[in-house]
């Protein structure tokens, strides 16, 4: 898929957003990594979505 500046600027937005909202500065990062947290695997889980779709913009 194909995003122009501007999208990508807008996704990357919204990503931060959602990071910061959610306040995921706080799970670690394992060996290979992947955020975890075996308390709110939910919030590793978005974590790790976020960071993927960052690596693919």
């Amino acid at each position: 898929m194909y995003f122009d500046k501007n999208e990508r600027s807008t996704i990357e937005e919204a990503l931060q957003l959602l990071w910061d909202e959610r306040g995921l500065d706080y799970l670690p990062i394992d060996d290979d990594g992947k955020y975890y947290d075996p308390d709110y695997p939910e919030d590793a889980r978005l974590a790790n979505t976020i960071s993927c779709l960052w690596e693919r913009l």
